[in-house]
């Protein structure tokens, strides 16, 4: 499972939908730094991670169907690039 934080708005906000794809798409750049699953796996992992959390399961399967413009945008993002002995100065 993968950590998927809990809704901060009531089920009929608005924001609650933004706020929702917000959660998963910060999960899914964790799961895809630490996963090699396929996007199968991954899905459905997001999807019982945000289920875990207390959104329910409607929206969490409809936040990331395939039509959906903003879930493709989630999943075509390039990994993230990783600098690793790099620390940032602060004398400058």
């Amino acid at each position: 499972m993968t950590y998927v934080a809990s809704p901060s708005y009531d089920r009929n906000d608005p924001s609650r939908v933004s706020n929702l794809r917000q959660c998963l798409e910060t999960a899914r750049r964790r799961l895809d730094e630490i996963s090699h699953a396929s996007e199968t796996e991954k899905i459905a992992t997001l999807v019982a991670s945000a289920i875990e959390a207390g959104w329910e399961d409607d929206e969490g399967r409809e936040a990331l169907s395939p039509g959906d413009e903003q879930q493709n945008k989630m999943f075509e993002q390039e990994p993230p690039v990783r600098t690793i002995g790099v620390v940032p100065s602060s004398s400058f």
